[in-house]
């Protein structure tokens, strides 16, 4: 039984006629008599009872029209479903990001669920290793991390930062100000350090022995918000990207931009091995813009 014989015979029963059924149909009388007879035959039961022209189901018609019009809205609600996903407006979309670019996401999101209310989010978060990884295995379709990046992957540059050295409350008057490697020489350290490749922790400690400077590390860890906790609490001086300033409210912070400058590149990033379904395009074009102001 094809889709096309029961979209004929719901359209008999809602006409009560093979005539305003054909004309509704845009299609002769003749065949679509023959397809009601088709059906009837394949089906080894009588559908409709035939009088003066006119037509009224049987029990088993009236079970077959109803069974019938499920389907067929079922497949009209499945065709949406696929059109909607292919144009992006449905869906879930799963985000990798580092907790230090975190901030990026607040905009551009509610950009993007204002314009598509249908599409959800899953996010993951980690360190540039982690993101890479999801992104590999295809845990996640998009990735907003740090350079620079192991993997082969598609990349587009969002946004070039200085580091920064946060201070614990009480601790001096460094507040957007300058501050030199040497005045670190005596303070607790803690740094962001991502797993594998060359990261804020390496370009920091390779910036410390090119200016003769021995840094006093007391801690490393790949989550920002727990160095910045740990500051708060008065544990050590913490060395980030000057984006992670943003996940405290605005003036919590006291830092200054570390001298000479040390900078760190953020990115988007998928894989170049699967295509972007049309909702990461979209969110991806959406960041982009936000964080390039193109």
């Amino acid at each position: 039984m094809d889709l096309k014989k029961l979209q004929y015979f719901v359209a008999i029963v809602e006409e009560g006629q093979i005539t305003r059924a054909a004309q509704r149909l845009h299609m002769a009388q003749p065949p679509l008599s023959l397809q009601l007879q088709a059906l009837e035959r394949e089906l080894g039961i009588q559908l409709l009872a035939r009088n003066r022209g006119k037509v009224e189901p049987t029990q088993a018609g009236w079970a077959l029209y109803r069974r019938a019009q499920e389907i067929l809205r079922s497949i009209d609600s499945m065709v949406n479903e696929v059109k909607e996903l292919g144009a992006g407006v449905r869906g879930k979309l799963t985000v990798g990001t580092v907790m230090s670019c975190v901030s990026y996401l607040p905009d551009t999101m509610r950009k993007f669920q204002a314009r598509y209310p249908q599409v959800t989010f899953e996010l993951w978060e980690g360190d540039s290793y982690q993101v890479e990884e999801w992104l590999r295995t295809g845990v996640i379709e998009l990735g907003i991390t740090r350079l620079p990046v192991l993997s082969d992957v598609e990349i587009i540059h969002l946004h070039t930062e200085p580091l920064v050295a946060v201070h614990p409350p009480g601790w001096g008057a460094w507040h957007e100000r300058r501050i030199g490697l040497s005045e670190f020489a005596d303070k607790p350290l803690l740094i962001l350090h991502s797993h594998g490749g060359r990261g804020i922790y390496e370009m920091f400690i390779e910036m410390c022995q090119a200016q003769g400077v021995h840094p006093n590390v007391i801690c490393e860890s790949p989550d920002v918000a727990t160095l910045l906790t740990l500051t708060e609490a008065g544990i050590g001086v913490a060395i980030v990207p000057a984006l992670a300033v943003r996940l405290r409210p605005e003036g919590a912070l006291r830092y200054g931009v570390i001298e000479p400058t040390i900078e760190t590149d953020t990115a988007v990033i998928w894989s170049k091995q699967r295509a972007l379904t049309t909702a990461a395009t979209h969110f991806q074009e959406m960041l982009v813009a936000h964080v390039t102001g193109s």
